[in-house]
């Protein structure tokens, strides 16, 4: 699989521990830059939820990518390649430029 910026892949996310986003099939937006993907065995992703509350910057809303998707920006995490089952969609530029905005400010960038 090739993983391009703003692609959505479910991802096995477990084990999870803690409070970390769980789930054998969780959407997730893949953040990393697309000729980092290329490179590394792992790439940054944002996890998605249909159930999550807004609070902007922390978790925001992404219509592209569903009606009630929410980007759990605090989620932020590397994951390694062999973790994606699928890809299921892309993340419009504006979403993408939205979600950009939001972790930025999250981590303080």
């Amino acid at each position: 699989m090739e993983f391009k910026r703003g692609q959505i892949y479910r991802f096995n996310l477990e084990p999870a521990r803690g409070s970390e986003q769980q789930g054998t099939a969780r959407p997730c937006v893949v953040l990393s830059l697309t000729p980092f993907n290329r490179q590394f065995r792992t790439i940054g992703i944002v996890p998605l939820s249909s159930s999550a509350k807004v609070y902007e910057p922390v978790s925001i809303a992404l219509p592209s990518a569903g009606d009630a998707s929410v980007a759990l920006v605090y989620q932020y995490r590397a994951a390694d390649k062999t973790r994606a089952v699928k890809h299921v969609g892309d993340v419009s530029p504006a979403d993408m430029a939205r979600l950009e905005a939001a972790v930025r400010q999250y981590l303080g960038l």
